[in-house]
Order: C-alpha cells, then structure tokens, then sequence
C-alpha cells in the first residue's frame, strides 16, 4: 500500500496536499481567507502549470468513488479555483471594498440539499 498524497504525476506538490486538499467549500473559502497574499501566490504558482494534466487526470474518474490520492488531487484543483480569483482579479485574499466574507453563508451543493 502506498503512502503518497497524490497521484504519482503528481507527488511533486504533496508539500500543498496537507494544507490545501481541502474537500468542502466553506473551509476551503476560510483557508483563502486566513492565508496570506504570498500564501496563495505560492499556491496558485505551484498549480497553475498542473492544472490541464490534473484535470485530464481528474476527467475519467468517477466523483464520489475516487481513490483517496486522486480525491486530494481534485480538492487541490478546487482549492486552486478559491485562490485564483484573489491573484488574478481581486490582488488581494479578500474582495476589496466588499461586504465582510464572514457575512455570506456558503451552501452545500445543490445535490445535498436535494437529498435532505
């Protein structure tokens, strides 16, 4: 059994998994929002030449029944698109001049609401 993070394509950015291989959306926003700008730059930096082989990695995988390195490697890819609006739109972890983030309520995808 191995104990990679990721998937061996990948095992060059098993240092992020363990901070941003984050599987549900509200931590995935606190975790942009405690982070600091060269944080998520470094972040962004790493993924972002990864990010087309990670998803044609990603694309044939069932969602829901992935290996655990492969479900790390898509929460990484998620994580990737929390930060990038703050690099390449907002030049700042926070929407400057908007209302406080802890003022929205992140809501489970439509799929597990639908289940309740």
């Amino acid at each position: 059994m191995s104990d990679s993070l990721l998937p061996g394509a990948f095992a060059h950015l098993e240092p992020f998994a363990t901070e941003w291989a984050i599987g549900d959306e509200p931590s995935r926003n606190a975790k942009r929002l405690a982070s600091t700008m060269e944080e998520l730059r470094a972040y962004y930096n790493a993924l972002l030449p990864e990010m087309e082989a990670m998803i044609e990695h990603l694309k044939p995988l069932p969602l829901g029944n992935m290996a655990d390195p492969d479900q790390r490697l898509l929460n990484m890819a998620m994580s990737f698109m929390e930060v990038a609006p703050s690099i390449e739109i907002y030049f700042a972890v926070d929407v400057p001049d908007g209302f406080e983030a802890e003022r929205f309520r992140i809501l489970p995808p439509f799929a597990q609401t639908a289940a309740q």
